[in-house]
């Protein structure tokens, strides 16, 4: 093998390397880039969801989960899923929360048609701003999560409440 065949070999050997390491370091930079707007799908979602929670403080007659919030709940559980495994943990105490407060809603509209004296004096409102809490806790949990796994810049505001006074 002569000097020039030797350094052609080791040039395209090189060259072979250099695509290689060109082809890994764009498909982690897709992969990062989708799972960075899978992040935004999911903060949409979880904030959907969130807004519907803080209507029910508000709302007059308590209508069920609402389709609006299963929608929201089911995207988020779906995005989870696909591209969030890691989640698990902290989207299962979001979705534990969102169980009492279902119940704890129903529980109060059953209350309210049956014994409306009762229903005022069971301090419907303290309980639910506890749920209401806790609810805030896990979203902010979930979102710090998030956050760390995609380094996507998250503002935890919350959402914006209408007042019952006027």
């Amino acid at each position: 093998m002569d000097t020039t065949t030797y350094l052609a070999a080791w040039l395209v050997a090189a060259l072979l390397a250099i695509a290689g390491i060109s082809w890994l370091l764009a498909r982690h930079k897709r992969r990062h880039d989708l799972r960075r707007l899978q992040a935004q799908q999911l903060l949409l979602a979880l904030q959907r969801y969130s807004a519907w929670v803080s209507a029910q403080r508000l709302a007059a007659v308590f209508q069920g989960e609402g389709p609006e919030a299963a929608a929201a709940l089911d995207e988020a559980c779906t995005i989870r899923l696909a591209w969030f495994p890691e989640m698990a943990g902290d989207m299962a105490e979001l979705l534990g929360v969102h169980n009492r407060l279902i119940n704890f809603l129903s529980t109060q509209q059953q209350l309210w048609l049956r014994d409306p004296e009762h229903w005022l004096e069971s301090e419907h409102d303290k309980r639910f701003m506890a749920l209401w809490r806790q609810h805030r806790f896990a979203l902010e949990a979930l979102l710090a999560r998030l956050e760390q796994l995609t380094s996507v810049r998250i503002q935890t505001t919350a959402p914006q409440r209408q007042s019952t006074y006027a």
